[in-house]
């Protein structure tokens, strides 16, 4: 309803303007052009909305010529233009003479408007019919029209560089600059010049002296952009520096926060080879600074608080004494607050710390939450930065007594880290953190930092051992970073006392053998088979003591400060970050890779549970390229065994049965998971050369449903197998079991399997996608299949056929339960398998 009635509007404007277009006269002509000025607010409304009006492109043009120079529906008639020149460029092609013709008008507002719209058709073909009314517009008298050009000539560059290179146009901008009276004529030339690569020509003296004689002339956008070029002039000597500020010095004290900004950049990359000069522009920017920032508008003192801190950083002491400008105030918004200490910390050195820290202690009792931590970080970062100064210590450690869980939980992570600089205060700290109770520190990180000096420090906590007790009782419940800490301070803390953590050693040790989660497994692990192997070389590995550290991997280098220290005034300083981090080009994704690839599959989603089931899997071209010889899918060689043949590992020095006694693993309570044997996987025997076609197979993966869905992790020399040899290798040895290949295909990181199957007497075929990502680490895979009782045992002979390529022993349901084997023999992993 809503189209017809639409169409049935185009229709009426179509027969307006045919009517208006043979409209002429004196009173009768004015009123002719008042309905012709409302049917073209009709067309340009359809056009917001999204409606293709281009189908009446000849009737508008013609009504709009018949107008005369009325210059409202001159602009309406160069916005439809501009709008579907594009995409109509053919008809696009008929307005040239009409533009062209108008840039050559009477009224300069009309001239600047066809040049304008003449740049804005982004049509290739047409870029010679550009280049003549620009080069004209360039010399125009009136500075609109030229201010126009300007900008044309930056919209051509981009559609055809060479052309402008050719024409000559950016030397003539740069003549432009020199000469031309209007301010804001020379600003567009210096714009246009640095987006089209040629800032160069910006840095000479003859052009750099007459722009800063004349920049009170220019707009604050213009200031700006002056200020920026000459920022990359190198001066020819010291005294011509000291000029260029002379100029520039009342610039520091303008309303506009953008020019004082730029005023600054440009005098501390002029001074950068004169230390002294340097440090006296130091002190001239401090006030101009600091009146920005009292200022209201948040988001501008933001901005200004994070070039303050890069300045802070390099140069600390000259600001040391103006540290109560940046204490916060009650109206201020988290994020201000949360820069200020920062800046707090930066400054803090022997004559203002004890201070700072005071302000910031009464800070851990706001409201705020956010606001409290960052206040305990801080004191934490200055107790850290300025060692020698007393009393900052103490008030980190009377944070523990707050009885606010999340500020105790800060407060240890501090310690942690100041213990970590600095061993030797641990007698001072230790008194503290040993009355915590652990039910006391709740937040995770706050957690295992409790538990690593409590691991680390163990030999001088008396309750040391009794603490981590309760913890490891619960280590199944903790989280992933506890469960870590727990098996690193209790592992370190055996080899310190002995008699008291053996069989905590032994709770944890079994607890994390049996852990879903890798890295806890493979680390206890670790740990066991050192404790097999030498009780000395384990407590050399385990118990080694740490050594001091001097810097944190967290803290901005000095490199990398310069770097930011170099794109003053950019959003590099408030993201932190050089702009090549954010701005630059990223590499094409692998998907994209994918996709180009000619003989790849179609993009493979990153999860099978992604996968359109309704589409088909590939195309008749894909299937010729991906499908795999029946014979060769299905192997004629015998393929791996599931269980290895390798020999025994060497028998270690301390015998499993030992270690076991020792940590109370073989039996009782402590005894490790493995009372009973787990029961063998379902089994199922599948026909060595399953016959199907690629169109029975297409059919019936689009009509049967998944049943079943699993991802199955895979190490990197199970990738690296999949990935060899164009995928063959992994098809014949799913082959040598009866699971045959359809097809295969995929560029790295992901490939995608079509595999089936047919169990042995089964009534009918099992049916497989696998998709394996290689920078996820995993294969998701799907089923489909009719026979239910075969899905679960095809499934874990699946399994077992991605393990054998990475040379994994599997042991049933106890694979994917965390327990993991090699190619060695069962002596590679915890005897109880």
């Amino acid at each position: 309803m809503g189209e017809s009635k639409s169409r049935g509007e185009q229709a009426e404007i179509r027969t307006t303007l045919a009517s208006l277009a043979s409209t002429s006269g004196s009173s009768k002509g004015e009123t002719a052009v008042t309905a012709k000025r409302d049917v073209f607010k009709k067309i340009i409304n359809y056009i917001t909305i999204g409606i293709d009006m281009s189908s009446m492109f000849m009737q508008v043009m013609t009504c709009a010529v018949s107008s005369g120079e009325d210059i409202v529906l001159k602009k309406m008639l160069y916005l439809y233009i501009c709008t579907y020149a594009q995409s109509n460029p053919d008809l696009t092609l008929l307005t040239i003479n009409l533009l062209t013709k108008d840039c050559k008008d009477q009224d300069p507002t009309i001239r600047g408007l066809a040049l304008r719209s003449l740049c804005q058709l982004r049509v290739a073909n047409l870029v010679e019919y550009i280049m003549s009314p620009i080069q004209q517009g360039l010399q125009d008298a009136h500075p609109y029209v030229r201010r126009t050009a300007v900008m044309g000539v930056l919209k051509v560059y981009h559609l055809d560089k060479a052309a402008v290179l050719n024409a000559g146009m950016l030397e003539t901008l740069q003549e432009t600059m020199v000469q031309d009276k209007d301010a804001q004529v020379v600003a567009n030339c210096i714009s246009v010049l640095k987006q089209a690569g040629a800032a160069q020509m910006l840095v000479s003296r003859s052009l750099v002296i007459p722009l800063l004689n004349r920049i009170k002339e220019f707009s604050e956008w213009a200031q700006c952009q002056v200020l920026e070029a000459v920022s990359a002039y190198k001066p020819a000597n010291e005294q011509e520096v000291f000029d260029i500020m002379n100029v520039l010095d009342d610039r520091l004290l303008h309303s506009n926060s953008a020019v004082v900004m730029a005023t600054v950049k440009l005098f501390l990359h002029l001074t950068l080879t004169m230390p002294p000069t340097h440090q006296q522009v130091l002190e001239r920017i401090k006030d101009p600074l600091q009146t920005l920032i009292s200022r209201d508008h948040f988001e501008t003192a933001y901005a200004v608080l994070a070039h303050f801190l890069l300045i802070a950083q390099r140069a600390p002491v000259l600001f040391s004494q103006i540290y109560t400008t940046f204490f916060c105030r009650q109206n201020e918004p988290s994020y201000i607050k949360t820069l200020k200490l920062e800046i707090l910390t930066a400054l803090a050195d022997e004559t203002n710390a004890y201070e700072i820290a005071t302000e910031l202690t009464e800070y851990v009792n706001d409201i705020d939450e956010q606001l409290a931590r960052e206040a305990v970080k801080a004191v934490g970062r200055i107790a850290i930065e300025v060692q020698d100064v007393g009393g900052i210590v103490e008030r980190l450690l009377g944070f523990l007594e707050t009885g606010k869980s999340f500020v105790t939980a800060e407060a240890v992570i501090q310690i942690k880290d100041l213990l970590r600089r600095y061993p030797s205060i641990a007698e001072a700290c230790l008194a503290s953190v040993s009355s915590i109770a652990p039910e006391d520190v709740t937040e995770p990180e706050g957690r295992a930092a409790f538990i690593w000096i409590l691991g680390e420090y163990g030999h001088n906590i008396q309750d040391a051992p009794y603490l981590l007790e309760p913890l490891g009782s619960s280590f199944a419940d903790e989280p992933v970073p506890v469960r870590l800490a727990l098996l690193a301070a209790v592992g370190k803390l055996f080899f310190k006392r002995p008699p008291e953590c053996q069989r905590l050693l032994g709770t944890v040790l079994a607890a994390a053998m049996g852990d879903s989660n890798q890295d806890v497994h493979d680390r206890a692990l670790l740990y066991y088979r050192l404790l097999q192997q030498s009780a000395k070389e384990a407590e050399r590995v385990v118990g080694a003591p740490l050594p001091a550290i001097s810097h944190f991997a967290e803290e901005q280098s000095p490199e990398l400060r310069d770097r930011i220290f170099d794109e003053f005034n950019s959003l590099a300083v408030v993201l932190r970050a050089p702009s090549a981090n954010f701005i630059q080009e990223s590499h094409v994704s692998a998907a994209d890779d994918a996709l180009e690839a000619p003989a790849a599959l179609p993009e493979t989603p990153r999860a099978a549970a992604e996968v359109d089931e309704g589409s088909a899997l590939l195309s008749s071209h894909e299937q010729e390229e991906a499908l795999i010889d029946t014979s060769t899918s299905n192997g004629n060689s015998p393929g791996p065994s599931l269980v290895s043949t390798a020999g025994p590992a060497a028998v270690p020095t301390t015998s499993a049965s030992a270690v076991d006694d020792l940590l109370g693993l073989s039996g009782g309570d402590f005894a490790m998971p493995v009372a009973a044997t787990p029961a063998p996987p379902p089994t199922l025997s599948l026909e060595p050369r399953p016959v199907l076609t690629p169109a029975a197979f297409q059919a019936s993966w689009g009509s049967l449903q998944p049943a079943a869905r699993f991802s199955h992790p895979l190490p990197p020399s199970a990738l690296a197998a999949i990935e060899a040899n164009n995928h063959q290798d992994f098809c014949r040895r799913t082959g040598a079991v009866g699971i045959a290949t359809m097809a295969s295909g995929g560029v790295a990181p992901t490939f995608r399997f079509y595999m089936y199957a047919k169990p042995m007497g089964g009534p009918s075929m099992v049916l497989l996608e696998a998709i394996v990502d290689k920078s996820a680490g995993s294969a998701s895979v799907t089923l489909k299949c009719e026979d239910a009782a075969s899905v679960q045992p095809f499934a874990e002979l699946f399994r077992r056929q991605l393990d054998a390529m990475a040379g994994v022993d599997t042991l049933g349901p106890a694979l994917h339960s965390g327990w993991r084997m090699t190619k060695g023999g069962s002596q590679m992993g915890p005897t109880m398998i």
